[in-house]
C-alpha cells in the first residue's frame, strides 16, 4: 500500500505539471490531487524536493534503460542514434509532465539539486550518443561529440517548442523530418 501511495503521489505531480501554473503547485494541492492528507504526503516523502527528485529519477531510469538496450544492440550506429532520439521524443510526448522537468521549467530555486540532476542527465545522454556514434566515426561529417551535441540541442529545442505550444503540437508531428535534417548534418551517407 505504501508503494501504491507513493506512485499515486508521483502520478499526481506529473499530471499537475501538465495542467497547472507551475508556481502554484504546493504540497497541499498535491496532497489534495492525490486524495491524501498533507501529513500523509510527508510520511512518504520528506520534502517537495524529494518528490520532484523521485519523479525525475523515474524519467532518467526509463530513458537510460532504453539507451543501454540500444547501445548493446547490433544495430548500426546511425540506427542506434535515431532510435534513441525517437524514443526520447515519444517518451516526452506521452509524459508531458517530464517535459517541464527536463526543461527545468517546473523547478524552483528550492529544487536546485533536481536541476543539477537534469544537467547531469543531459550530459550522460550526450555521452551515450557520442559512444554510439563513435562506433561508425568514419561515416560522420564531424566528431562524434559535436554530432551528439547537435542531437541533444535538437531534443531540448523540441521539448521547449512542445511546452510553448501548450502540448498541442506533439514532437511526433515532424519527428521524421527533423531526424532527416539531423542525419544529413551528422552522417556522410
Amino acid at each position: 500500500m505504501k508503494k501504491d501511495r507513493k506512485n499515486i503521489i508521483l502520478q499526481s505531480l506529473a499530471s499537475m505539471l501538465e495542467e497547472r501554473n507551475l508556481s502554484k503547485i504546493t504540497t497541499a494541492l498535491l496532497a489534495e490531487k492525490s486524495s491524501i492528507t498533507e501529513a500523509a504526503l510527508y510520511r512518504h516523502f520528506p520534502s517537495k524536493r524529494s518528490i520532484y527528485a523521485e519523479l525525475f529519477s523515474f524519467c532518467d531510469d526509463s530513458i537510460f534503460a532504453k539507451c543501454n538496450e540500444l547501445k548493446k544492440s547490433k544495430l548500426p550506429a546511425k540506427d542506434k542514434a535515431k532510435n534513441a532520439y525517437m524514443f526520447f521524443m515519444i517518451f516526452i510526448e506521452k509524459n508531458k509532465g517530464f517535459a517541464r522537468l527536463l526543461s527545468r521549467e517546473a523547478l524552483s530555486a528550492n529544487e536546485q539539486n533536481v536541476s543539477d540532476n537534469v544537467n547531469q542527465f543531459y550530459e550522460r545522454f550526450e555521452l551515450m550518443l557520442r559512444q554510439m556514434l563513435k562506433e561508425d566515426a568514419t561515416n560522420l561529417t564531424t566528431q562524434p561529440g559535436v554530432s551528439a551535441q547537435l542531437i541533444v540541442t535538437a531534443i531540448e529545442g523540441n521539448i521547449g517548442r512542445y511546452i510553448r505550444s501548450k502540448f498541442k503540437v506533439p514532437p511526433s508531428t515532424y519527428i521524421e523530418n527533423i531526424w532527416d535534417l539531423l542525419s544529413i548534418s551528422i552522417f556522410k551517407n
